[in-house]
C-alpha cells in the first residue's frame, strides 16, 4: 500500500514539475516576443532615420558624389503590390559592409549563389537577433562569409522575399551587405518558423555569383 502511494505522489510530482517547465517557457516566450510589432517597427524606423540622414549628409556634401562617401542605401520594393501601401515601410535599407568589384546586377530572371545569414532584431535571449536562416553548415559570421570553407546557396530573387529580391537586383559580386526588410516586405502578418509576426527582417549576404536565364549553374567547387 505504501509503494502504491508513493507510486502515485512521484506521478503528481513530475506533472506539476512538467507542468511548471512549460508555464517557465511559455513566459519567456512571452517575454522574447512581448510587443513584438511595436518593437520591430521601432526598430526599423531608427534605422530608416539613420540612412536616410547619412544619404541626405554625403548628398550635401559630396553632390553627385556622395555614394562614394556613404555606406547606407534605400531601395524601393521591385514589385509593390495591393497589399503594400505607398509609405515609409515600401522601401528596404542597406549598410553596405564591403564593396564588390563586379559591374553589372542580378535580373529577376536569374540565379545567383549567394553567402547569406539571416535573423530578427536582437532580443531577450538572442543579444545579435536569433538566426532563422543561413547558408552553408555554420551559422558563425565569420564561417559563413569565408569562401574557402563556406558552400553559398543557389537561389533566384523571384523566389524570395519581396525585400531580399530587392536587394539581390541591386547588388554586384563581391558586394556584402547589411539588409533591413520590413514586415510588408518580408512575411507580414504570417508567422513562419522560428518568425513571429510582423517581423523586421536582417539579412547579411554576399553576392558570389550569376547566372542568366537559361545558363547552367556552376558547381560550387
Amino acid at each position: 500500500m505504501v509503494r502504491k502511494y508513493f507510486f502515485y505522489f512521484c506521478l503528481v510530482l513530475l506533472a506539476a514539475t512538467t507542468l511548471t517547465a512549460c508555464s517557465d517557457n511559455d513566459n519567456d516566450e512571452d517575454t522574447e516576443y512581448a510587443n513584438w510589432q511595436e518593437r520591430n517597427d521601432a526598430y526599423f524606423y531608427n534605422i530608416r532615420s539613420t540612412a536616410l540622414n547619412a544619404i541626405r549628409q554625403a548628398k550635401n556634401t559630396y553632390g553627385n558624389a556622395w555614394q562614394e562617401h556613404c555606406n547606407w542605401r534605400t531601395y524601393l520594393c521591385y514589385s509593390l503590390d495591393s497589399t503594400i501601401t505607398n509609405d515609409a515601410m515600401d522601401s528596404i535599407y542597406v549598410e553596405i559592409l564591403e564593396q564588390g568589384e563586379g559591374s553589372g546586377c542580378p535580373l529577376s530572371t536569374d540565379s545567383v549563389r549567394i553567402f547569406y545569414r539571416a535573423h530578427l532584431i536582437p532580443s531577450q535571449n538572442h543579444s545579435e537577433g536569433y538566426i532563422f536562416s543561413h547558408s552553408g553548415q555554420s551559422s558563425k559570421y565569420e564561417e559563413i562569409f569565408n569562401i574557402k570553407t563556406s558552400v553559398p546557396s543557389a537561389m533566384r530573387p523571384t523566389g524570395a522575399i519581396k525585400g531580399f529580391g530587392t536587394a539581390l537586383q541591386q547588388m554586384h559580386i563581391g558586394d556584402l551587405w547589411r539588409i533591413y526588410i520590413p514586415h510588408p516586405l518580408g512575411y507580414k502578418a504570417a508567422a513562419q518558423t522560428g518568425i513571429p509576426p510582423y517581423s523586421l527582417l536582417i539579412y547579411e549576404t554576399q553576392l558570389v555569383s550569376y547566372y542568366r536565364r537559361g545558363a547552367a549553374i556552376d558547381s560550387w567547387r
